[in-house]
C-alpha cells in the first residue's frame, strides 16, 4: 500500500511538472500583477509613436510633469512595410492614463533616465495653454511631438573620448599659451580686460556708425561687382606685367632725378632761356598727347630713362668742362634750340 501511494505521488508529480512546462512556453513574467507597478482606478489608452524605444521596459511608469499618472502596456513594432510611405518604421508604445488626468492634444513625450542605473520611463510634458482640445480613450501622440532617449552608453562613450582622446591635454595647451601672452602683474590684466569692456561699450554705443561703415563696405562691394569686366581686364596678366613694368621704370626714373640734383644747381643760366621758350613750348605741347609724349606707355618711360641715364647724366659728370662767361643768343636761335632739344629728348615729334 505504501508503495503505491509512492509511484502515485511521483505520476502526479510527474504530471504537474509537465503541465507546468507546456504552459511555461507562453509566460510572460511581465503579466503577473506586481502590486503597485499599476495605477489604481479606470483608465483610458493614449498611443505614443517613437521613433525608437531601445531599453524601453515592460509597465515602465508615465510621468507627466513630475506625477505618476500611468503605466506603459504594450510597445508594438511597426515594419517599414506597413508605415505610411516615406515614414519608415517607427515604435507605438500603449499607455494606460489615469482618467482623472486630463492631457492636451499637443503633449510632448520623450523617453527618460533619472539615474545613471535607473530605468526608462515616459516623460510626458504639457503646454501652458491648449488643454481646450484634449486626448481621449484611444487618442495618439505623434512621433512629431516625441522626442528620441539619450543613450546612457553613447554620453558615456563620449565622455571617454573626450577624456583619452586627448581634448583636455589641448586645453591645458591653450591655456597655457593664453597664460605665457598674458602679462604676469595681474593689475597690467584687469586693465587690459577695462580697456577691452570700454571697447566693447563704446562700439555697443555707436552702433549706427558701424551700420554706416558696413553700409559703405556693401556699396563698394556693389559697385566692385558693377565693373567686374574692367576689373577682369586689369588684372589680366599682360596688365599686371605692364604695370610692374611702369612702376619699376618710375622708381628708376626717381632715382636719375635724385641723381641730376646737383647738375640742376649748377644749370641755373638755362632758366632765362627756358622762359624765353615757354610760349614755343606752349604751342608745341599738344602736337605730343597721345604720341611719343605719353608716358603712360612704359616703352616710351623706358627710352626716356635710357635717355637720361645714358646720355645726360654722363655728359653732366664726365663731359667737357668750361667756364660760360656770357652767352648770345637770338630769340629765334632759341627757339630752334629749344625744339631741338625737345625732339632729342622725345617730347615732340
Amino acid at each position: 500500500m505504501i508503495r503505491r501511494k509512492s509511484m502515485r505521488r511521483g505520476v502526479i508529480a510527474l504530471v504537474v511538472v509537465a503541465g507546468l512546462a507546456v504552459g511555461g512556453c507562453g509566460f510572460d513574467p511581465a503579466d503577473v500583477p506586481v502590486p503597485g507597478s499599476a495605477v489604481s482606478g479606470p483608465t483610458y489608452r493614449v498611443h505614443i509613436e517613437f521613433s525608437s524605444a531601445l531599453n524601453l521596459p515592460a509597465k515602465s511608469k508615465v510621468i507627466a510633469n513630475g506625477a505618476e499618472i500611468g503605466t506603459v502596456d504594450d510597445v508594438r513594432v511597426v515594419q517599414p512595410a506597413d508605415a505610411p510611405a516615406g515614414r519608415g518604421g517607427y515604435v507605438i508604445v500603449d499607455a494606460d492614463i489615469r482618467a482623472s488626468v486630463q492631457l492636451p492634444a499637443r503633449t510632448i513625450a520623450e523617453l527618460r533616465q533619472d539615474t545613471i542605473l535607473g530605468d526608462i520611463h515616459v516623460a510626458l510634458t504639457t503646454p501652458r495653454d491648449g488643454f481646450g482640445t484634449l486626448l481621449r480613450d484611444g487618442g495618439t501622440i505623434g512621433i512629431d511631438q516625441t522626442k528620441n532617449p539619450v543613450q546612457l552608453e553613447d554620453t558615456m562613450a563620449t565622455m571617454a573620448l573626450f577624456v583619452q582622446g586627448g581634448a583636455v591635454g589641448q586645453l591645458q595647451e591653450m591655456i597655457g599659451r593664453v597664460n605665457s601672452v598674458m602679462p604676469r602683474d595681474p593689475a597690467e590684466t584687469a586693465r587690459i580686460s577695462a580697456v577691452m569692456g570700454a571697447d566693447a561699450a563704446d562700439l555697443a554705443a555707436n552702433l549706427d556708425q558701424i551700420d554706416l561703415l558696413v553700409n559703405g563696405l556693401a556699396s563698394n562691394a556693389e559697385v566692385m561687382v558693377g565693373i567686374e569686366a574692367e576689373l577682369t581686364n586689369i588684372l589680366t596678366p599682360e596688365a599686371v606685367r605692364s604695370l610692374s613694368g611702369t612702376q619699376d621704370s618710375i622708381a628708376r626714373t626717381m632715382t636719375i632725378f635724385q641723381a641730376l640734383g646737383p647738375v640742376g644747381s649748377s644749370l641755373t643760366w638755362l632758366a632765362p632761356i627756358a622762359g624765353a621758350g615757354d610760349a614755343a613750348a606752349t604751342a608745341f605741347l599738344p602736337l605730343a598727347t597721345g604720341g611719343s609724349a605719353d608716358l603712360r606707355s612704359s616703352t616710351n618711360m623706358a627710352l626716356l630713362t635710357a635717355l637720361l641715364r645714358d646720355k645726360v647724366i654722363p655728359f653732366a659728370e664726365r663731359g667737357p668742362k668750361v667756364n660760360v662767361t656770357g652767352v648770345r643768343v637770338s630769340e629765334d636761335e632759341q627757339i630752334e634750340q629749344i625744339v631741338t632739344a625737345l625732339r632729342m629728348i622725345g617730347m615732340v615729334r
